[in-house]
């Protein structure tokens, strides 16, 4: 069976799920290939989209200072961009005659093509509340479709990656993760290097670690490549990145922007996380944690470090949370591994 990836060029997309899923196809004897865009060609199994930019070509990051400005709206549509990722993806589909096309959640190029070329096509759900912020995704889908002369069809498998308790509408996978648990650190705190890059001048990530430093437990922070000037309490350790599942293997809280990859390693290792959500589908993530009672969201928007401070020491102390992120991962341990995936696509072809 041939298998055709498709992602944004974003290592946040890819770098989790997608390419240990098209390793796990090609160590079952398929052939899997990830189409993406140029900025990721140095991953495995890749080949290029030239049509897909990476966010970095578009610029310098907006002005944007979270503890200012609260939740950025980005834009997570562009019919253009759509219409381009298709266009490169069938360029290279026509000469490879994939079997079924696999796209993650916000790359849309990938149904397109697939439903040009008459080929099943699935979803990778990395980010299953992401198109929720997409106002009329269907129509726009739709006008996408008009200009290729195609009608819609569905998935015929939408793999999710949490439990159904995190969103019950897909099937549901569970990537394992590295529980290597070499930190001695009960806090992990960590924004992902998208958000970093974003919050330039920001004062946010300062007001975290002096946060943690009130609260006192051992704490591990990724601060980012860039010159630190911010406080630096002996409790905290401030590093550049940090092997972040290894990590939560023995944390008690996870203090996180809501991105969905952190979240749910977080989920599988059974820790609770304090939430502030930043950009995107995070804000949806940040409510269902705490819908779930499995940690607390907390706004950016004038955030203090005092506020911050208590509520990590909340959670860092209620045992409610701990009991509802362990029966959380438990659930995850549950369900069959992600690399099973394959026997869910053999079986549309």
């Amino acid at each position: 069976m041939r298998v055709l990836l498709t992602s944004l060029p974003l290592r946040s997309h890819l770098v989790p799920a997608v390419v240990p899923l098209a390793r796990a196809l090609r160590e079952q004897g398929h052939e899997a290939v990830i189409a993406t865009g140029p900025a990721m060609a140095h991953l495995d199994h890749t080949v290029v989209m030239p049509d897909i930019p990476a966010p970095s070509d578009f610029g310098p990051p907006p002005s944007w200072v979270p503890e200012r400005d609260g939740v950025l709206k980005v834009p997570l549509w562009s019919s253009e961009l759509v219409v381009a990722s298709a266009a490169n993806i069938l360029d290279f589909a026509r000469t490879w005659r994939p079997d079924v096309v696999l796209r993650e959640t916000s790359e849309y190029g990938g149904q397109i093509a697939a439903e040009v070329l008459g080929v099943p096509h699935a979803l990778l759900d990395i980010a299953p509340f992401a198109p929720f912020e997409i106002p009329l995704l269907d129509e726009l889908m739709d006008k996408v479709r008009a200009r290729f002369g195609i009608c819609a069809t569905g998935p015929f498998l939408t793999a999710g990656l949490t439990p159904p308790a995190w969103h019950p509408a897909q099937q549901h996978f569970r990537v394992p993760i590295d529980r290597g648990g070499d930190g001695g650190e009960e806090i992990v705190a960590s924004f992902g290097a998208n958000a970093l890059m974003m919050m330039a001048g920001s004062a946010l990530p300062h007001v975290v670690v002096e946060a943690l430093g009130e609260v006192g437990a051992p704490a591990v922070i990724a601060i980012g490549s860039g010159e630190w000037t911010g406080p630096r309490p002996s409790n905290v350790r401030l590093e550049a990145e940090i092997p972040q599942q290894r990590l939560l293997g023995t944390a008690k809280v996870f203090v996180t922007h809501g991105g969905y990859s952190g979240v749910r390693e977080a989920l599988t290792a059974g820790v609770p996380m304090v939430a502030l959500p930043l950009f995107v589908d995070q804000p949806r993530n940040a409510d269902r944690i705490q819908d779930l009672g499995v940690g607390v969201r907390v706004d950016v928007k004038e955030l203090t470090a005092a506020v911050l401070a208590e509520r990590v020491q909340h959670v860092l102390d209620t045992r409610a949370y701990h009991d509802e992120a362990e029966k959380l991962a438990a659930q995850m341990n549950d369900l069959p591994l992600f690399t099973n995936i394959p026997d869910h696509l053999v079986s549309a072809v």
